[in-house]
Formats: structure tokens, C-alpha cells, sequence
């Protein structure tokens, strides 16, 4: 069982590591199976700090790191449920298709506030700066890691990485070889998944990899969301080419309108592609993509069609000095067919985004490093953004290690800010006008933070951080009453809303022996926020509270046999006092069989302690909460086979 689990660290190493940092099979080898637990298990590698591939105890930011493995134990069958692994993310699922997640608070249904990418290409929305979760996938078997960063990246990813950062870095095609199929039926959350995937070579150098995913989910509250995408990928020393199509429904339970005691069943279709080149050469990198997304709803039909281009370089100026710089461009061309109830104003807008960045890392002393950068953007809507930072990590001994940073991140207008036009008319009522603002500014965040790592044994490692949050500008809703000609009520959008969280993050990982491991979290979360005097917004409230304020996971992975593995997962989540919705405890397990050498078997159950309960996306009022959907407890077999 030792040298089996050996050579699994070896082999899981030399996918992660670069060709500078990697090191020989021949040095691996001498290592005991307790430094190989000590070099991947508890350091994993990263590339989202400092925009190179370094290990977490050399990275100065609150990083966590999924792995294909974490992802694999649990049974997860999407992205957005993987995260609910990671310490201080909120990650509340409303209904079949659509998640509210947010780091740090803050949470909202189109939470604005979180960058996401997938290898590298922002899959955000042009609309509201929000993630469309529901669109958002691949092969979860494909999926090398899931990195996470609580706090800004701004100074490196620009505009949007506020409250946090995620890379969902897919394997390349060398590692993909071979057919896999893999298949779930489940019961309650998910219904049906099937995925077949192909791999093989081109030529002496090059690899590829083809595949294709259908899935339906169970409906939670007389909702459906289905969904078929495939993709490719090829790989060459130096050069690689990604692509992926998607096309789907979902049918969703919502509030209407006119009346928001009377829900409406609501179908949403969507659709899109992908295309994404990568060249490195030495030490630069230039990464290029087109992305195009279309949905088509019950109020608007909208096509968001964006072309990015990304350059990096990094030179080590001396021992102690190196230097990363870059440069970016970013086109939209965004077209939303409105109805008599939503259009924007204009409905065709097209839309330009220069950047450029630097960093600095100096190496004071052998022990102490600090890192300076910023990044410069001009975008559109409010011009030229700065968004620097300053980070110092204090290596003080083999068990300890300390990191602080205070950063400077925004969040700048989406087309919703501008250019949103509403009208609600409800009988026997005054109109009611919801209007986007073109004077609108950027949401603003200074962070203050302060990490703690601890390994008193090569078996333990104690992660923790501390933040402090200090918000301005943030968007309120100002309203007016107008009586005549016509009584109506109007609603701008403007910045009158400032406040500040703090909170504390933990994470521990115990390798209590050679066949088990248990993984700790927990998180605190304050949040305090207020309009300004000639401000009469009063949602204020209902966002201050829409975040837990206190979160804990405990994840336990036991080998019982060689080919025999059983997995738990316990999750607590405080209440949501702004949706009335109290605290819930979510238990899931899953027992694992490779039957053979190409077939593996899983078992498994999610919130097996409860039938149902809810997690985000009512309506509340003084007294009640509607139309909140309840998750339910599932029940799922996965098969998979490889070749």
C-alpha cells in the first residue's frame, strides 16, 4: 500500500509542477512517503497569486486549492458544488441550475463581486458582472485543479476580482489519453449525466483530447435545467488550442413583476462557444480567446460576443529582484432585445478594455519578501482605474509562517448600471421606472489581511487569515415619487452605500495515517453597512444580512482497502437573517470501488440529515418568506470506465 501510494504522489506531482519549479522523479524518489504527504498534500501548487505556478507556502494571499482527487471523493458532478469544499466562500444553491456565491460576503443571486475563470478565460457576464453558473462546465474528471483566492486580485486579474478569485484549470491532453465514460443516475439533485471522452496522440509532440457531456437535473420546485456541451483540446510543446459548445434549457420557478405573490414558470434557453489559444515561449505567455454567449428569456434575449488578448513577461532582474509585467486588451460587442417591461438603452453597445500590470518581488532577506503591483485598466464606462497592492511574506521558520497585504480592488459599471430600463405597471397602482445611471462609479475596496500558517508536524498544517473590508461607492437604488402627469415611482441606481466585514478564515489538513485524512474549515463573517445622509435606500439591511456568519466543514477521505474507499462530508451553515432562512447541517457520504482496472464504482448520498432544506433566494418580508425552494436529499450511482 506504501509504494502504491507513492507512486499516486508522483504521479500527481508531476502534473502540477512547471518545468522550472518540478522536480526530477529521481530527487522525488529518495523522499519518505511522509515528505512526499508533507511536498503535495499539505503545499499544494498555485499560479493565481503571483501569476506563476508556486507553492502555497510561498504565496502571500488566502489560497486554497482543490484537487482532482477532492473533487473525485466527493461525488461532485459540477463546478459550483466543488466549491462548497473551499473555506469562506458562501455557495448556496437556489434551485436545479442557479447558485449564489460569494467570498467574504456580500452574497447575492448576480453576485458581483468574484472573478471566475476557467484556464484562464473570464466567464463572467457583461451583463451584471456576474457568473451564470448554470453554463459553466466541463468533464469534472477534467478538471487538474480548482485554485481560490479570499481577498482582491485586482492588482493582477483587474476589475471584478474584489472578494475573491477562481481558476478552474482543466488537465492537458498528454494526461487525458484513452477513452473514459462516465455516467451518474441519481435521485434529487441530479437525474442523468453522460460523458465520453477521447484521447490520443498527434504526431511526435502533440496530444489531444475530445469529449461530450449531457446532463439533467431532478426539478427541485417545478423547475428542470438540462444541458449538452462538447469540447476539444490539443496540446503541443509550446502551444495549445481549447474549444467547447454548449447548448441548454432551464425552467425556472419565479417571482413575477406585477405580482410577486403569484410565481411564473420561466424557460430560459442558452447556448455558446469558446475558442482559446495559449503560447509560451521561455518566460512569456500570450493567451488569446473569443467567447460568445446567448440567452433567451422570459424578458430579453441577450448575446454577449467578447475577444480577449493577454501578453505576460517575467525576467529574474538579480537573485533578489523579479519582475512580471504585462499587457491586455478586451472587446464586447453586447445586443439585448428587450421587452415592454426590460430593454437597454442602448440595446447594441460595444465596448473597450485596455490593461496593463506589474509586480515586483524583492527578497529582503532569506526569510522575508515583499511584493509591489498594481494594475492599471481604462474601460468605457468610468475611465482609468488603479488597483495596487502591496504584499510581505515572513518565512520565520520550517513550522512558521506568516504573510499580511492591503490591496486596493473595484468592481466598474456593467451594462446593467447604464443602461437598464424597467417599467412595472400594476393596476391600480403608480407606475414604477427602475433606471441604469451613465454617471455611475466604480464600487471600491481597500483590504487589509493577515495570514497565519502552521505545520508543528510533517502530518498537520494549520492555514488561518484574518481581513478587514472597507467598501465605497457601493450601488444603492435611490427612489423619487413623481405625481404628475402620471404618478410614478422612480428608482436610479447611484453609489450612496459604504460599510465594511471583517472575518476570520481557518483551514486545517490532519494525515492522521497513511489511509486516512481529515480536512477542517471554518469561517467567521461581520458585516456592517450603511447609505449615506441624503440617501433614502433602505436595501441596505437585506445585503448586510444575506451572508452566514458562521460557516464549518469537516471532510473525512479513508482508504479502507486498497481498492475500497469511504468519504464523509459535514457541512454547517449559519441562518440567512435577511431571507428568514434558519441554519442548516448537510451530511454527505460516498463509498468507492475500483471494481477492476478500468472500472470504478461510487455509492453515495447528499444531505442524507435532512429531506430538503433552503439555502438562498427568497423573497422576504416583516413576516413570511416566499417562494424559497428547498434542496432535497439525492441519492446517486457513478460509473466509470476507462480504456
Amino acid at each position: 500500500m506504501k509504494k502504491i501510494t507513492s507512486l499516486l504522489l508522483l504521479l500527481v506531482m508531476s502534473c502540477y509542477a512547471s518545468d522550472e519549479n518540478r522536480m526530477t522523479i529521481h530527487d522525488l524518489k529518495k523522499l519518505s512517503l511522509t515528505e512526499l504527504m508533507e511536498v503535495e498534500i499539505f503545499n499544494p501548487s498555485g499560479s493565481l497569486a503571483a501569476r506563476k505556478v508556486q507553492k502555497l507556502s510561498e504565496t502571500p494571499a488566502a489560497l486554497f486549492v482543490l484537487t482532482q482527487e477532492d473533487i473525485r471523493r466527493a461525488g461532485i458532478t459540477s463546478i459550483p458544488e466543488a466549491l462548497r469544499m473551499v473555506p469562506g466562500l458562501q455557495v448556496a444553491r437556489m434551485d436545479s441550475s442557479q447558485w449564489a456565491i460569494s467570498a467574504r460576503g456580500l452574497n447575492e443571486q448576480f453576485a458581483s463581486k468574484l472573478l471566475v475563470m476557467i484556464d484562464g478565460r473570464t466567464v463572467y457576464s457583461p451583463l451584471r458582472s456576474q457568473v451564470n453558473w448554470d453554463v459553466q462546465g466541463t468533464l469534472m474528471e477534467d478538471i487538474d485543479r480548482i485554485e481560490v483566492i479570499r481577498g482582491p486580485g485586482a492588482s493582477l486579474w483587474g476589475a471584478n476580482a474584489v472578494n475573491g478569485v477562481i481558476n478552474i484549470i482543466t488537465k492537458s491532453a498528454k494526461d487525458t489519453q484513452g477513452t473514459l465514460i462516465t455516467s451518474t443516475f441519481a435521485k434529487g439533485e441530479e437525474k442523468n449525466i453522460l460523458g465520453i471522452r477521447h484521447g490520443g496522440k498527434l504526431g511526435e509532440d502533440g496530444h489531444y483530447r475530445v469529449y461530450g457531456k449531457f446532463y439533467e437535473h431532478d426539478s427541485v420546485v417545478n423547475d428542470n435545467w438540462q444541458m449538452k456541451r462538447a469540447g476539444f483540446d490539443i496540446d503541443w510543446d509550446s502551444f495549445s488550442l481549447q474549444g467547447g459548445i454548449y447548448d441548454g434549457f432551464m425552467k425556472l420557478n419565479s417571482a413575477s413583476f406585477t405580482n410577486p405573490n403569484e410565481p411564473i414558470n420561466a424557460t430560459t434557453t442558452v447556448s455558446g462557444l469558446h475558442l482559446l489559444s495559449r503560447w509560451q515561449h521561455g518566460n512569456m505567455i500570450l493567451q488569446s480567446y473569443f467567447n460568445r454567449m446567448k440567452r433567451n428569456g422570459t424578458y430579453w434575449d441577450s448575446t454577449h460576443n467578447i475577444y480577449d488578448i493577454d501578453f505576460q513577461h517575467s525576467s529574474q532582474l538579480s537573485d533578489k529582484h523579479e519582475f512580471i509585467w504585462g499587457l491586455g486588451f478586451r472587446y464586447t460587442d453586447s445586443l439585448i432585445d428587450g421587452s415592454q417591461l426590460i430593454t437597454y438603452i442602448p440595446n447594441h453597445r460595444k465596448d473597450n478594455l485596455f490593461s496593463a500590470f506589474v509586480q515586483s518581488e524583492f527578497s529582503l532577506t532569506e526569510d522575508l519578501r515583499l511584493i509591489l503591483g498594481s494594475k492599471f485598466e481604462h474601460n468605457d464606462y468610468t475611465g482609468f482605474e488603479v488597483q495596487p497592492t502591496i504584499r510581505m511574506l515572513w518565512n520565520i521558520n520550517e513550522k512558521h509562517s506568516m504573510w499580511a497585504a492591503v490591496s486596493r480592488a473595484v468592481r466598474t459599471p456593467a451594462r446593467v448600471d447604464e443602461d437598464l430600463q424597467i417599467n412595472v405597471i400594476i393596476p391600480n397602482s403608480p407606475q414604477i421606472l427602475i433606471r441604469g445611471n451613465p454617471e455611475v462609479n466604480s464600487e471600491e475596496l481597500i483590504a487589509y489581511e493577515l495570514g497565519y500558517r502552521f505545520n508543528p508536524t510533517p502530518n498537520l498544517l494549520v492555514d488561518a487569515s484574518i481581513f478587514y473590508n472597507d467598501y465605497d461607492q457601493l450601488r444603492s437604488t435611490e427612489t423619487s415619487f413623481q405625481p404628475f402627469p402620471v404618478p410614478m415611482i422612480l428608482n436610479k441606481l447611484d453609489n450612496q452605500m459604504f460599510g465594511s466585514t471583517y472575518g476570520l478564515e481557518l483551514a486545517s489538513h490532519w494525515q492522521v495515517t497513511e489511509t486516512w485524512k481529515l480536512i477542517g474549515s471554518y469561517s467567521y463573517l461581520y458585516t456592517d453597512l450603511d447609505v449615506r445622509a441624503n440617501s433614502n435606500y433602505t436595501g441596505f439591511k437585506l445585503l448586510e444580512h444575506n451572508s452566514p456568519t458562521n460557516q464549518a466543514g469537516l471532510r473525512s477521505l479513508w482508504n479502507m482497502t486498497d481498492n475500497l474507499e469511504l468519504d464523509a462530508a459535514l457541512y454547517y451553515v449559519d441562518e440567512v437573517e435577511s431571507q428568514k432562512l434558519p441554519q442548516y447541517t448537510r451530511f454527505d457520504l460516498r463509498l468507492g470501488w475500483q471494481a477492476s482496472k478500468n472500472l470504478a464504482i461510487s455509492l453515495g448520498g447528499r444531505n442524507l440529515l435532512d429531506s430538503q432544506h433552503s439555502e438562498f433566494g427568497g423573497f422576504a418580508n416583516s413576516s413570511n418568506l416566499l417562494y424559497t425552494n428547498e434542496i432535497p436529499r439525492s441519492f446517486y450511482l457513478q460509473l466509470q470506465y476507462r480504456h
